[in-house]
């Protein structure tokens, strides 16, 4: 069964550990304009919606597999300025439902 992880704005520059079919809700802290989406592992999550500027995005872990999520601040004239970067780590659910 996916289970729903939430990252605020403590999780900065942390590490997150999915398992497959997890969905994941990333809300930096609140600032002015929203956080666009710079960065994240296409071939791992799936992002949910646009990245474009928001007060947080969500992702679905569609492949086993890591890499790391940026969000930046919208109107911001460089990409590394106040950047919010977390490590993603997605492992298969060995987690067997009980026999029938």
């Amino acid at each position: 069964m996916p289970h729903l992880r939430r990252v605020g704005p403590e999780g900065r520059n942390g590490e997150v550990v999915l398992r497959f079919g997890d969905r994941l809700e990333v809300t930096p802290p609140g600032r002015t304009g929203g956080w666009r989406v710079t960065e994240y592992p296409a071939d791992v999550l799936r992002l949910d919606g646009s990245g474009a500027a928001a007060p947080g995005h969500a992702f679905d872990a569609v492949a086993v597999g890591q890499g790391r999520i940026s969000l930046t601040p919208a109107g911001e004239s460089s990409a590394t300025v106040g950047a919010f970067t977390i490590g993603i780590r997605v492992i298969r659910d060995n987690v067997q439902p009980p026999a029938p």
